[in-house]
């Protein structure tokens, strides 16, 4: 049997959560009860092995349980100041990007096909106000390929809380220079 120690580090919280409560349970249980259950001359015998397994498993668990809480507030932050700081993101967007963003908000289910090789797109969706709606898409000419692009949840939360940012967005897509959208 091989013995890896990055195994052991890698254990589930639940895991460790078991090993700890099981091992402590061995210490630290009276030795009245440890008698009716028939396993004094365990605990007496490998003492030693079970409070070394409890002092790791234990210090894994808290260790591991310290990391997923922080991990935890961090996103929860984080997602909150993504979220605080949604409308200013959409205000400094150019002319052209509101007007695709509009185009997407004013569908029905919020997706149109759009062109792929638009750096404007391409902007769009790595600041995660759209994306595609498939990772797959056939298309008649790649050089002027058009797929299916969706508006991203929170941007059209956005615009339904702040109708100044809509009418501005509705301003930009009414724009003569963006008709080849419609």
């Amino acid at each position: 049997m091989d013995f890896n120690i990055s195994d052991i580090l890698t254990l589930p919280n639940k895991i460790l959560a078991a090993l700890t409560l099981a091992s402590g349970l061995l210490l630290f249980l009276p030795t009245k009860l440890l008698d009716k259950l028939h396993i004094i001359g365990f605990q007496e015998k490998y003492g030693f092995v079970i409070g070394i397994v409890f002092i790791t498993a234990f210090s894994l668990w808290l260790v591991n349980s310290i990391y997923t809480i922080s991990k935890f507030i961090k996103d929860k932050k984080n997602m909150k100041k993504f979220l605080d700081e949604a409308g200013e993101r959409l205000k400094v967007l150019t002319d052209y990007q509101k007007a695709i963003i509009y185009l997407l908000y004013s569908q029905e289910n919020y997706t149109h096909v759009l062109p792929l090789h638009d750096g404007s797109i391409s902007a769009l969706e790595s600041n995660i106000m759209i994306g595609k709606t498939s990772a797959q898409y056939l298309v008649g000419d790649f050089n002027h390929a058009m797929i299916p692009y969706h508006l991203q949840p929170w941007v059209g939360d956005e615009l339904n809380k702040n109708n100044e940012l809509l009418d501005d967005f509705k301003a930009c897509f009414m724009d003569k220079k963006y008709l080849f959208f419609k």
